[in-house]
């Protein structure tokens, strides 16, 4: 029987992390079913979900994985998601895009997820980018948002458009198409 996995990882960003990442995974037969893996200046994270029928060489495996993330300098995590968790989340709503722009200062993820989290929507992307090449440091926040069938969007949107006024930034939504994926 299929077993999941989520394997987090971060570190100082070297050379051969993804390739001696998946050496490792291969060698165990763990399919990656989805990833994400992203440079933040000089460091580098890792999100894996992992598959594998056969778990006989666990504790080998463990033992690798344990000597790879001290060789890179990196924190790991793995950690067995079940079938249930997985069907937890169905994301049946409708998928809009949200971009944010403007000068950087604390509070601005916070206040948007807020707003997201009160409207029903659930974040299937989020990705914010700083720039210190300019004064002020310009500030930049992506996201993919599963909103329910039920919520309305054009007050999704108001919200916020009103609370990127009240911080000072440029606000964006647009409805996303569905895809396969």
């Amino acid at each position: 029987m299929k077993q999941r996995f989520l394997l987090v990882a971060g570190g100082v960003d070297k050379k051969g992390i993804v390739y001696n990442l998946t050496k490792v995974l291969k060698k165990y037969n763990f399919n990656i079913e989805d990833s994400s893996m992203v440079m933040l200046r000089r460091t580098f994270s890792v999100i894996m979900l992992l598959s594998a029928k056969d778990m006989s060489a666990m504790e080998p495996f463990k033992k690798e994985i344990k000597v790879f993330a001290g060789k890179y300098s990196m924190t790991m995590e793995i950690n067995k998601v079940t079938e249930r968790e997985m069907k937890e989340y169905g994301g049946q709503g409708r998928k809009y895009m949200i971009s944010i722009s403007g000068a950087d200062k604390p509070g601005i993820v916070n206040a948007v997820t807020g707003i997201l989290y009160k409207a029903g929507a659930n974040i299937l992307d989020l990705e914010t980018k700083s720039s210190e090449k300019v004064k002020p440091h310009a500030y930049y926040m992506m996201l993919e948002v599963d909103l329910p069938k039920t919520a309305d969007s054009q007050k999704l949107k108001a919200a916020l458009v009103k609370a990127g006024k009240k911080l000072g930034v440029h606000t964006a939504m647009t409805e996303a198409e569905n895809s396969i994926l």
